[in-house]
C-alpha cells in the first residue's frame, strides 16, 4: 500500500465518491488510496489544505455543490500555492449548480470540473491522462475526423474596471499595442457594445490570482465601421469620424454611469501579507483568509526570492523560523539573510516591514546584524492574532495615505470598481480561434495559429457549451496541435455531442446520397422536359393536319 496514489474527495455525497472508487478500479491499472473527508464548519474546510500540503496526494477532488464559496476558496489556496509535488484538482459540481459556479469552478484554478451524473467514464479518464496516460487505455468512443473553425474562450479574471478599460489576469501570453476580442460584462445591455480591446501592458508582477500574468487593456467602445458596397466617400467619412465619435462618447458615458452606481460595492485590498510559514498556521482552523481586509498570502518556502516579491510585492512579511532539529530546513537564517537583500536591493527606500518569528535574537540584534530596521523579531511561534494587528494597523495607514494622494491628486476621473471574486462581472474571456480535427464525446484533437498553455481550460460554445484541457499532441504540421480533454459537460449536452460526432461520419455519405438524388432530379426533369416538347410538337403538327384538310375541303 506504501506505492499506492492518494486520492482526497472533499465532499459529503458519499453515493458519488463511491461510484468514483468504483469506476477507476474498473477502467484504469492505477493503485488508489481513496479517502472522503467531509468538513461543514469553514475554519475547517480552509484547514484540509493542510492535508493536502502535508500528506501529498495524488488528485483532489472538491465538492462544491454545497458551501461553494468556502470550498472554491480551498481550491484556491491549492492551486495558487507553491507545493513541492505535483497534484490534480478537480472540481465536482451538481447538475443543479447555477452556470456562475461552473464558470467560478473553473476560475478558481483547477484542471477539470466535472458535472455530477450517472456517466463517470470521462472523470476518470480525463484525471488519469493527467496523472499517468499509460495506466488507462483508449476510450473507445467513435472518434471523427474534420476540420472545422471554432471559437475558443480563455477564460480570464477582471480585477478592476474605469473609464477607459479594465484590469485582468490570464495565462495566456498577450502583446502590448495588440488588438484582441474579449467576451465581457460590459457588452450585456450594450453598455459597451464591441468586444474589441487594446492590450496596454502586460506583466508578471503584481498578481493577485493564480494566473501567470495580468494585463491593463482599454477598451474599443464602438467596433471600426465597414462601409457597404458602392457608399459614397464623403458618407463613409462621416460615418466613420462623426457619427463614430458620438457613440463613443454615448457609451463612454454609460460606462462611467454603471461606474458610479457601483463604486459603493468596490473592494480594494490595499495591504498585502506574505506568510512564509511550513506550518501554515493562518490555514489551521483559523477565519478564511480572504475574508480579511488585505490580501494575505501563504508559501511554505521562498525558492525564487524575487520571482515570489515580484509577484506579490508585500508590504508586510512574516518569516517564520524554522526550530533546531527541523527536517529538511528551509526557513533558515541564511535563507531570511538572502530575504533581506532582495528586499533591500528590490524596494529602496520602501522596504516592507519584516516579522520573524522562533528567532532567539530580539529586535535591536537582528536589525543591526542584517542591517534592516523595518523588522521586529520573536521568540515566539508565529501568532495569527500578531499578523493581523499589523496587517491592521498597515492596511489603516494605507488607506490614510490614499485618501491624502487622491484628495490632493484630485483624481475623480481614475475611479476604478475592484469587482469581487463572486461577482458575474469577474469573469471574461479572450477569443481566439482554434480548428478542430479529431472529435469524440471525451477528447479532441485541435490546431491553434496562437500557442497555448498546456493546462488551460479553453471553453467552446459549439455544438455545445463545454470546457476542453490542453494537452500535449504528436504533431507533425507546422501547426501547434494539442489534445483537448473534454469536461464541464451536463449528461443532455452530452447526448448532443454524441449525435454530433455520429452526424460527422453520415456527411459524406449524405453528401453522396444528396449529390446523387439532385443529378437524379436533373435527369427526371430533362426527360420531363423532353416530352413536353414532344407531345407540344405532336400537337402542333395535329392542328397543322386539321387546318389543311379544312382549307382543302
Amino acid at each position: 500500500m506504501a506505492s499506492n496514489l492518494l486520492f482526497y474527495y472533499f465532499g459529503d455525497d458519499e453515493a458519488y465518491y463511491r461510484a468514483l472508487m468504483g469506476e477507476f478500479k474498473k477502467n484504469t491499472r492505477l493503485n488508489i488510496d481513496f479517502q472522503r473527508i467531509f468538513e461543514a464548519q469553514e475554519k475547517n474546510i480552509q484547514s484540509l489544505f493542510l492535508n493536502v500540503y502535508r500528506n501529498k496526494p495524488a488528485c483532489v477532488f472538491i465538492d462544491f455543490s454545497k458551501q461553494s464559496q468556502d470550498y472554491m476558496h480551498l481550491a484556491r489556496l491549492i492551486t495558487r500555492t507553491p507545493l513541492d509535488h505535483k497534484v490534480i484538482t478537480v472540481g465536482v459540481i451538481d447538475y443543479l449548480s447555477p452556470p456562475e459556479v461552473l464558470k467560478e469552478s473553473v476560475a478558481t484554478g483547477v484542471q477539470l470540473t466535472h458535472i455530477k451524473s450517472a456517466e463517470i467514464y470521462d472523470v476518470i479518464y480525463s484525471v488519469t491522462k493527467l496523472i499517468s496516460p499509460d495506466q488507462i487505455g483508449q476510450h473507445g468512443f467513435a472518434t471523427a475526423s474534420l476540420k472545422e473553425e471554432w471559437e475558443g474562450g480563455i477564460p480570464v479574471k477582471i480585477g478592476y474596471v474605469h473609464a477607459d478599460g479594465l484590469h485582468f489576469e490570464t495565462d495566456q501570453a498577450l502583446e502590448g499595442g495588440s488588438r484582441i476580442k474579449f467576451n465581457h460584462h460590459w457588452l450585456t445591455n450594450r453598455i459597451v457594445p464591441s468586444k474589441e480591446i487594446f492590450i496596454q501592458r502586460t506583466s508578471k508582477d503584481n498578481m493577485f490570482y493564480q494566473f501567470a500574468y495580468n494585463v491593463d487593456a482599454e477598451f474599443l467602445f464602438i467596433d471600426e465601421f465597414l462601409p457597404p458596397e458602392g457608399m459614397e466617400l464623403s458618407r463613409i467619412q462621416e460615418k466613420k469620424k462623426k457619427d463614430r465619435e458620438e457613440l463613443i462618447a454615448y457609451h463612454r458615458k454609460q460606462l462611467s454611469r454603471w461606474i458610479d452606481e457601483n463604486a459603493t460595492d468596490s473592494l480594494e485590498k490595499k495591504a498585502k501579507v506574505l506568510v512564509v510559514d511550513r506550518n501554515f498556521h493562518f490555514y489551521d482552523h483559523q477565519q478564511r483568509t480572504d475574508k480579511h481586509a488585505y490580501t494575505i498570502r501563504c508559501v511554505p518556502h521562498l525558492k525564487d526570492i524575487g520571482q515570489e516579491l515580484d509577484r506579490l510585492q508585500p508590504q508586510v512579511i512574516a518569516f517564520c523560523l524554522e526550530l533546531e532539529g527541523a527536517t529538511d530546513p528551509q526557513n533558515t537564517h541564511e535563507q531570511l539573510a538572502r530575504l533581506v537583500k532582495a528586499l533591500k536591493r528590490k524596494y529602496e527606500g520602501s522596504e516592507p516591514f519584516l516579522i520573524v518569528f522562533n528567532s532567539q535574537l530580539g529586535s535591536k540584534e537582528m536589525q543591526n546584524n542584517l542591517q534592516y530596521p523595518h523588522l521586529m523579531s520573536t521568540d515566539q511561534d508565529l501568532s495569527v492574532d500578531v499578523m493581523v494587528r499589523m496587517a491592521d494597523i498597515y492596511d489603516k495607514k494605507l488607506e490614510s495615505s490614499s485618501t491624502v494622494n487622491d484628495s490632493k491628486n484630485k483624481i475623480k476621473g481614475a475611479k476604478k470598481v475592484f469587482l469581487k471574486k463572486t461577482s458575474k462581472a469577474s469573469i471574461g474571456e479572450i477569443l481566439t480561434s482554434i480548428t478542430v480535427t479529431k472529435l469524440s464525446e471525451t477528447d479532441m484533437v485541435i490546431q491553434s495559429e496562437n500557442p497555448l498553455p498546456i493546462g488551460l481550460n479553453l471553453h467552446l460554445m459549439k455544438p455545445v457549451s463545454m470546457y476542453v484541457n490542453i494537452q500535449p499532441f504528436k504533431s507533425q504540421g507546422k501547426v501547434p496541435e494539442y489534445l483537448g480533454l473534454i469536461h464541464a459537460i451536463g449528461e443532455e449536452d452530452k447526448k448532443v455531442l454524441r449525435q454530433y460526432v455520429n452526424s460527422i461520419f453520415f456527411r459524406d455519405h449524405d453528401a453522396k446520397v444528396s449529390e446523387e438524388s439532385e443529378q437524379f432530379k436533373k435527369l427526371n426533369d430533362l426527360k420531363l422536359k423532353e416530352k413536353e416538347e414532344a407531345t407540344k410538337k405532336e400537337q402542333e403538327a395535329l392542328e397543322e393536319q386539321n387546318k389543311t384538310e379544312k382549307s382543302e375541303s
